[in-house]
């Protein structure tokens, strides 16, 4: 396996376990679900780019394999092309007509712009295969990175939302004590407005 690829792997792990340790928190809700809302939106517009560059990529791989196969094509050609060379030379050496030796003069010529020709577009493919080739591994950088990043929006995400129901459990606990609190109260107001001896007033 790569070095990068190990590395990669290492990063994912480590951001994968960077909020996921810590523990819920009292918070303000409505904050932290415009967070989680706001994680979620970027979430997906971290996906929709993936898929962006996932398609991307697939366009360029099959664009290089028809370049690859391209220059297969053209390394069968300039082998034809340089056996019939030989032979035009080989002939050449025969030949005394001048006319015949003008027309085999004049393929000979041709045959050597066929060769630079090929040798030229053999050597425009090779430049846009490796275009192509640093545009995929550019790709496949952004989804990796989009992919880390999900994974810390995620285990942010799980946080807020253990955080929330943290918060709302110590919510119904004041809520409780509150009403245990006015429950006394009552009985409180109630012995407070009890008169028992009203001729004690008088």
């Amino acid at each position: 396996m790569q070095k990068s690829s190990l590395i990669l792997m290492f990063m994912i792990m480590v951001s994968g376990l960077a909020f996921a340790q810590r523990a819920p928190e009292a918070v303000d809700i409505p904050t932290a679900q415009a967070e989680i809302d706001s994680l979620n939106a970027s979430n997906q517009k971290m996906s929709d780019e993936n898929e962006g560059y996932e398609q991307n990529n697939s366009t360029l791989r099959n664009e290089v394999e028809a370049m690859e196969a391209l220059k297969r094509d053209i390394s069968v050609t300039q082998g034809k092309i340089s056996s019939q060379a030989g032979e035009l030379y080989s002939v050449m050496q025969t030949v005394n007509d001048a006319e015949m030796k003008s027309r085999l003069n004049a393929q000979i010529s041709t045959n050597r712009a066929q060769r630079y020709a090929l040798e030229q577009k053999n050597s425009e493919l090779n430049g846009q295969i490796e275009d192509h080739t640093f545009s995929i591994e550019k790709n496949i950088r952004w989804i990796n990175r989009n992919i880390i990043q999900t994974k810390k929006n995620n285990a942010r995400i799980a946080h807020l939302n253990a955080s929330i129901a943290f918060t709302q459990d110590e919510g119904q606990g004041m809520d409780d004590a509150i009403e245990k609190s006015q429950t006394i109260q009552n009985e409180v107001d109630s012995l407070l407005n009890q008169n028992p001896a009203p001729s004690a007033g008088e």
